[in-house]
């Protein structure tokens, strides 16, 4: 896990231990219901873009999206299906097209 996922399950956790001793006195779970919405979307969130190598078949084309992808450093380029309009992240250096 990196940086941010971290901060939010570890502010996720304070909260709802806040909305825990809240809970206790005044019966209210809304505080405990937000942390516990913290760290589940912290652990579970996907990461945009994680790339892969190039996608195998012969409706893939590259698209004109480019990014950086913020974990690797890599320029990230993405892919398309044209028949099914899935997409795909390829790092660069992977751009070689696969045989069919």
């Amino acid at each position: 896990m990196k940086g941010w996922r971290i901060w939010a399950l570890v502010a996720g956790a304070l909260v709802a231990v806040g909305g825990l001793a809240l809970l206790h006195v005044s019966g209210n779970p809304m505080l405990l219901v937000l942390g516990v919405l913290m760290v589940i979307t912290a652990a579970i969130e996907p990461i945009y873009g994680r790339p892969n190598g190039v996608p195998r078949g012969s409706g893939w084309q590259p698209t004109d999206e480019r990014f950086i992808d913020p974990e690797s450093g890599k320029l990230v380029t993405v892919w398309s299906d044209r028949t099914s309009g899935e997409r795909r992240y390829v790092a660069e250096g992977d751009h070689t097209q696969p045989p069919t």
